[in-house]
């Protein structure tokens, strides 16, 4: 499964390269030029020919063992890194004659890809330690890598991953895995219309949702289609409690 994530990053980085004849912005329609004028957004972004690849620090790495921006740029073998501004820790890159799963940074999971736009949506969440998170269509899982090293080693903050595909859940934990951010994550294939499975009520032996006394309603218990051992027998009691931050892809 590790080829396949390869793949997949392989393929991202070539849809980010490829060159694109010009757009002819006369041919937007009225509307959606209205629009772009109304949300003050330059039309001109459909003429780009050349998109920048996107990446993240994984920051489960311990700090000396990061790379400098320096040292980015020499893996890279361009001077077109830069720090992106607002997202800590992420950069974007115009790739030239190497690939970002070349380097060095790449290979020891030090830096993972992700595009902006996710990466912004995450953000905008404002994560903290103890959140607990719901990402509906989390496939392929750069967004549940970014979650995670934004809980850091604290607290109790989990994320619940939701597909309604199993080829594309199992490319998120070889994701989890491999970068080494799956100790608060847990998969479940379901529609995520319906997905009804409450936050976890614990984490190991850490209480996340304290009893309150009052009767709970019992749920039949739903396997995750994955989840490290500190999750993957939460009892699912249904006690109204709801999910703190909910990220919702753009296609569902």
């Amino acid at each position: 499964m590790t080829d396949v994530v390869a793949i997949i990053d392989q393929e991202i980085e070539e849809e980010s390269t490829k060159e694109y004849s010009d757009f002819d912005l006369t041919q937007l329609p009225d509307s959606f030029r209205k629009f772009l004028d109304d949300n003050s957004i330059d039309p001109a972004i459909y003429t780009v020919t050349n998109l920048p690849r996107y990446f993240r620090i994984n920051t489960h790495i311990p700090k000396d063992k990061r790379p400098t921006l320096k040292d980015l740029k020499e893996q890279l073998n361009t001077d077109q890194v830069h720090k992106v501004e607002g997202l800590e820790d992420f950069y974007s890159v115009q790739l030239a004659n190497v690939r970002l799963s070349d380097t060095l940074a790449y290979k020891e999971h030090i830096i993972f890809g992700i595009d902006l736009s996710s990466a912004i949506a995450v953000e905008a969440l404002s994560i903290n330690k103890d959140d607990q998170v719901l990402d509906l269509c989390c496939a392929p899982g750069a967004k549940l890598c970014m979650i995670s090293n934004l809980f850091g080693k604290d607290g109790v903050g989990t994320v619940t991953g939701v597909d309604i595909a199993g080829h594309r859940l199992a490319t998120c934990r070889s994701l989890l895995k491999k970068y080494k951010v799956g100790e608060r994550v847990r998969l479940f294939e379901a529609d995520g219309t319906k997905f009804s499975i409450p936050p976890p009520s614990r984490l190991g032996n850490r209480v996340i949702t304290a009893d309150t006394g009052h009767k709970r309603q019992k749920t039949d218990i739903v396997k995750p289609f994955w989840a490290p051992k500190m999750l993957r027998f939460d009892r699912q009691l249904n006690s109204g409690v709801l999910y703190d931050k909910v990220l919702v892809d753009a296609e569902l």
